[in-house]
């Protein structure tokens, strides 16, 4: 689950960035719930469930694969991007604008399909937009890899 992941606080506030709404933003709604957390949607092209959770804060339509996601600068306490970044075209400046929504010293949890892009070239992505602490795990969910990622306070971009 990839609730292990996340670390909540009190109305912990946390962005989704993905191209099929699922099944995960019915455990992001529950896990968040106790602490009156809050989810921000920025929902790319593909098909997309239907929820309507009080956790859920505000939702943003992104057109197409060359825009960035929606996001206040450090405003977030994790960004999960779900099968997004490797259809972006500009995936390096997708990572940067992320890098800018979230709170120092938070994460970025990425979730692709097995295969989806290489696990090289988004650790080297997550490296050249300041991300720093990259770990995969190929376990949490079957048939999906994740890539958290970490933006320091103080380092590179971090401040």
């Amino acid at each position: 689950m990839i609730t292990q992941l996340l670390h909540p606080t009190p109305n912990t506030k946390i962005m989704v960035a993905t191209s099929h709404l699922d099944a995960l933003m019915e455990e992001l709604s529950f896990f968040l719930s106790p602490y009156e957390g809050l989810i921000d949607l920025s929902l790319f092209p593909g098909e997309h469930q239907e929820f309507s959770f009080p956790s859920i804060h505000k939702v943003h339509t992104i057109k197409d694969y060359k825009s960035p996601a929606f996001g206040i600068p450090r405003d977030y306490a994790a960004v999960i991007v779900q099968d997004v970044l490797h259809l972006h075209e500009h995936p390096l400046k997708f990572l940067q604008l992320i890098y800018r929504t979230l709170l120092n010293a938070t994460e970025i949890i990425i979730v692709q399909k097995n295969g989806s892009m290489s696990i090289d070239e988004v650790v080297d992505l997550l490296d050249k937009a300041e991300f720093r602490a990259s770990n995969t795990i190929m376990d949490l969910i079957d048939g999906y890899e994740v890539i958290v990622a970490k933006k320091m306070h103080m380092w590179g971009n971090g401040l």
